[in-house]
C-alpha cells in the first residue's frame, strides 16, 4: 500500500513538471528597464516635453507631470534638466513568402527602364485563384505577430545632453487599446524615475 502511495506521488510530480516549466517560460505581458546614469539631484526640477504632439501622447505627458508633481517633483519649462517622453506602438505582421501580386526590375541594377540591361517581369496579373492585381487578394495576408505599446522616458541635461537617466517599458497590447493600456503603465514607469531595473517583468491588473 505505501508503496503504491509512493509510485502515484512520484508520477504526479513528473506530470506536473512540463506544466510549470511551460508556466515559467511563459512570457511577461509587460516588461520595465531602466538605467541611472548618474544619480539625479534632490529636490528634481525638470522640464517634460514629448516628440510628438498628437493627442495621446499629449495626454500621457499630462498624466505624467501629475504623477511626478504628487512625488514632489518640480516641473517647470526653464529647468536645467529636460525629461522627454516618447510612445510608440509596434504592429508588424507574420511574413510570408511568395503571392506577390507584381515585381518589376528593368536596366542595369535596377535603374532606369530606358538604360540597356536585362528586363525581368514577375507576379499575377489575371488570375482568379492566386493573388492578382485584378482579382485581389486571395489568401490571408497573415496574422499579426507583434502588437505592442513601447513607452520611453529619459532625463538629460539641457546644456550639453548628458544622460541622467532613462527607462522604457515594453507591453504586449494583445487586442487592448493603447489608450487603456497607456494610462496603466504611466505610474510604473513613473516611479521607476533614477532607478535602475534589468528587465523586470511586471503584471498590470486588467
Amino acid at each position: 500500500m505505501h508503496q503504491l502511495a509512493a509510485f502515484l506521488a512520484v508520477l504526479l510530480l513528473v506530470c506536473a513538471q512540463p506544466v510549470n516549466a511551460q508556466e515559467a517560460a511563459a512570457p511577461a505581458d509587460t516588461r520595465l528597464n531602466a538605467f541611472a546614469c548618474e544619480a539625479l539631484p534632490a529636490p528634481l526640477r525638470v522640464d517634460v516635453e514629448v516628440l510628438d504632439n498628437a493627442e495621446r501622447d499629449l495626454r500621457f505627458r499630462d498624466g505624467f507631470v501629475a504623477r511626478l508633481r504628487s512625488a514632489g517633483v518640480e516641473v517647470a519649462d526653464n529647468a536645467s534638466l529636460i525629461m522627454t517622453l516618447e510612445l510608440r506602438k509596434v504592429v508588424e505582421f507574420e511574413r510570408r513568402e511568395g503571392g506577390e501580386l507584381f515585381e518589376l526590375r528593368a536596366g542595369q541594377e535596377n535603374e532606369d527602364i530606358g538604360r540597356e540591361g536585362d528586363l525581368f517581369m514577375r507576379g499575377n496579373v489575371w488570375s482568379n485563384r492566386s493573388d492578382s492585381v485584378l482579382g485581389g487578394r486571395k489568401r490571408d495576408p497573415g496574422q499579426l505577430s507583434v502588437d505592442q505599446l513601447q513607452i520611453t522616458a529619459s532625463v538629460n541635461r539641457r546644456d550639453d545632453g548628458r544622460c541622467l537617466w532613462r527607462g522604457e517599458v515594453q507591453h504586449e497590447l494583445d487586442g487592448e487599446d493603447a489608450d487603456d493600456a497607456m494610462q496603466r503603465l504611466l505610474p510604473l514607469l513613473a516611479d521607476a524615475l533614477g532607478k535602475t531595473v534589468r528587465d523586470q517583468p511586471v503584471k498590470l491588473r486588467r
